[in-house]
């Protein structure tokens, strides 16, 4: 495999991890654009030139959309059943956020700082640094302290 296909692999798998593990992190931002040379890139910044793309996943607010229709459903057939299916879907909702938590510890784990690409401050693929390796592990095993407790 030549170089950019390695760095286009890596980005693309960065990507993924970027989109899989964002209800980790709903508040950061995902952006896309294509260098000089026809790769495509991700990052939580955008390039600080050129054309780019906001492609953050956008999440439904709590309590709203379906969620909030099986909410009145259960009301109209008595509280009791309301709130247990509001417990129910917590429960449910947690356990996918702990899952996804324990996925992204396991990725980490298996990983060094190295070895992953983010978007350095040029706007450039770089290797991620300890720090910003130690952070994300420390947040995914925030989010499983939270929701796998």
């Amino acid at each position: 495999m030549n170089r950019a296909t390695v760095l286009t692999t890596a980005l693309n798998g960065a990507a993924a991890l970027l989109l899989g593990g964002a209800p980790l992190l709903a508040s950061a931002q995902i952006y896309k654009w294509t260098d000089a040379n026809g790769e495509v890139h991700f990052s939580q910044s955008p390039p600080k030139v050129g054309n780019y793309e906001d492609v953050t996943p956008q999440f439904p607010a709590s309590g709203s959309g379906s969620q909030a229709y099986r909410h009145s459903a259960a009301a109209a057939n008595g509280g009791d059943d309301a709130a247990k299916q509001h417990a129910l879907q917590a429960k449910a909702d947690d356990e996918e956020r702990c899952a996804k938590a324990r996925e992204r510890i396991s990725f980490l784990q298996e990983k060094t700082a190295h070895r992953l690409m983010v978007t350095g401050e040029d706007g450039q693929p770089a290797r991620m640094t300890d720090e910003q390796f130690n952070q994300e592990l420390q947040d995914a095993q925030d989010a499983a302290g939270k929701y796998c407790g």
